[in-house]
């Protein structure tokens, strides 16, 4: 604190930033937390500071950061220290209620590129040894490419190990090409993708514009009517919306008589279609859906806001006589469940769906 005084009191090469984010705001020692959390704001530089801020940051006389004040409600809470010695930085995240919050060391490349990342929160103040994770970043640079993988050490203490709690290390592959981040399988194949605020440039960040909002359910409705315009000329009793996952598909089924071949999607044809061709639009679904607290692995029975904007899709589509009232629509998943048919009296006439009311009303009771 002696340090932190000396430092407030002398120093006049600062910088602003309002909105509260990670713990150190703009100046993260690691870039791994901040894209990883994509949708998260970290806020903005200002500098204007008659409304008030979130962060003050003290630079030295090589306008390298030294020091950084986070304020919760107004009132100073954490202190962030940066100390460089040769190649690395050491960072102290501190409390001010409590003393140190969290220890890190970042190491630098001839190129002072950063290479290595080692953090370590102390929840155990007075036995280092009880302290139970510790995250490592690698860094790797390859022409315009950087590859960033991420090794968290679970290390509990004895008597808290069994069945709950076991001494593990969890790898997360990824890599950055502009400013998207990709996650890797452990054959370093892309399994997902996010745009993220930054690109990384010789090992330094550069800030850039996330792309506009993607409006999602635009484009289901757009890509259910290019689907729908294809099978114009099939006599379909029910087309079925499957909800599994984010990659949402329709499958359809001209049988006509009530039985559990025409209710049952394992019994249909294979004529599925996909409603997502852009492998970037389920990403951004999640994104959305998680945005808004759902469940991305229960679209259906955790996932309201989901479940709302398709029966106002499927019932706009009927308004526009894109699926006439003959036919019944099911957004479901593979099976039939009490949501199911809540959601089915709500987008379909009555008489279509009496049959599916009772193929299943007394199975499910």
């Amino acid at each position: 604190m002696n340090y932190y005084y000396e430092i407030s009191k002398t120093n006049s090469n600062n910088k602003f930033s309002k909105g509260i984010g990670f713990i150190a705001g703009l100046y993260e020692p690691s870039y791994v937390d901040e894209m990883r959390c994509s949708n998260a704001t970290i806020g903005k530089e200002i500098k204007k500071i008659d409304k008030g801020y979130d962060y003050k940051y003290y630079f030295d006389e090589n306008n390298r950061i030294i020091l950084s004040e986070k304020y919760l409600s107004g009132k100073l809470s954490y202190i962030n220290f940066y100390f460089y010695v040769n190649n690395y930085l050491e960072f102290i995240h501190y409390e001010v209620d409590s003393g140190i919050y969290s220890l890190s060391k970042s190491y630098y490349d001839e190129n002072d590129r950063i290479c290595r990342h080692i953090q370590i929160g102390i929840f155990e103040k007075y036995n280092i040894s009880e302290n139970i994770i510790y995250n490592e970043h690698l860094f790797k640079y390859e022409d315009n490419i950087t590859y960033v993988t991420e090794i968290t050490h679970y290390n509990p203490p004895q008597y808290l190990i069994g069945d709950r709690f076991r001494e593990r290390t969890e790898i997360t592959n990824m890599k950055i090409i502009d400013n998207i981040l990709y996650y890797l399988d452990d054959n370093l194949n892309v399994k997902e993708f996010y745009p993220i605020r930054f690109k990384i440039v010789d090992g330094n960040k550069v800030n850039v514009k996330l792309p506009k909002r993607v409006p999602i359910f635009k484009i289901i409705k757009e890509n259910i009517i290019k689907i729908l315009d294809k099978w114009i000329n099939i006599d379909k009793s029910v087309i079925w919306i499957n909800c599994e996952s984010s990659d949402l598909e329709m499958q359809y089924t001209t049988l006509k008589k009530d039985n559990e071949e025409k209710w049952n999607i394992a019994y249909y044809d294979a004529n599925e279609e996909k409603i997502f061709n852009d492998l970037n639009h389920p990403q951004v679904l999640e994104n959305l859906l998680l945005n808004n607290e759902c469940n991305i692995d229960d679209l259906l029975n955790e996932s309201d806001y989901f479940v709302n904007k398709m029966i106002k899709i499927i019932r706009e589509l009927r308004k526009e006589g894109y699926i006439t009232d003959d036919i019944t629509v099911i957004l479901s998943d593979l099976e039939i469940r009490d949501k199911t048919l809540e959601i089915a009296k709500k987008i379909n006439n009555k008489e279509t769906i009496n049959g599916l009311l009772e193929e299943f009303d007394s199975y499910l009771q």
